[in-house]
């Protein structure tokens, strides 16, 4: 059985997959909550991918899969926007994953072929109003994923999912 681990995805669109994928894989999700994860067959461990070191964390020494849900909605004008609001978003979107990633890389490694999974957003190709610092940071993670996959082929894929707004508890305070 394949050990899939998420990263974030207690809830919204990362809860969906989970109840997909935990009859089927060693799902193991790292987040910060986990009251809706209670009727599902997979390993919570608590984690923080602002704060936490996941090198820390209690996993298989193979990772078949990794998929990193963390983001946010900062929707506001530019002429708004602090320096500090688009280093939080890159701070939460871009660094956060980067930091996942290079400290589960030999875990990956380990596998024969490991599927890594990053969330993006369709505002990052086509440009949309009051998205320039969500749209900076999930670039960021579109051109990180495109080398990374170039530089570990064929032992790692990784692929970017870019929704456009998606009915979740993350978008609730904004008109769906």
């Amino acid at each position: 059985m394949k050990n899939i681990l998420f990263i974030g995805g207690s809830y919204g669109i990362g809860l969906e997959v989970a109840k997909l994928l935990a009859k089927d894989t060693n799902l193991i999700i790292a987040s910060r909550t986990s009251e809706e994860l209670e009727n599902l067959d997979v390993k919570h461990i608590a984690f923080d991918a602002l704060k936490g070191d996941i090198t820390q964390l209690d996993l298989p020494d193979t990772l078949d899969g990794l998929v990193y849900f963390p983001g946010s909605i900062n929707l506001k004008p530019f002429k708004i926007l602090s320096i500090e609001s688009f280093e939080d978003e890159m701070n939460l979107n871009f660094f956060s994953l980067v930091k996942v990633v290079q400290g589960l890389l030999p875990k990956l490694k380990n596998s024969d072929q490991a599927s890594l999974v990053f969330f993006s957003t369709v505002a990052a190709k086509v440009g949309m109003p009051f998205h320039t610092s969500i749209s900076a940071a999930k670039g960021a993670i579109e051109g990180f994923a495109k080398s990374l996959a170039a530089e570990y082929a064929p032992s790692l894929r990784v692929n970017v999912i870019a929704p456009s707004l998606t009915d979740t508890q993350l978008s609730k305070k904004i008109a769906v």
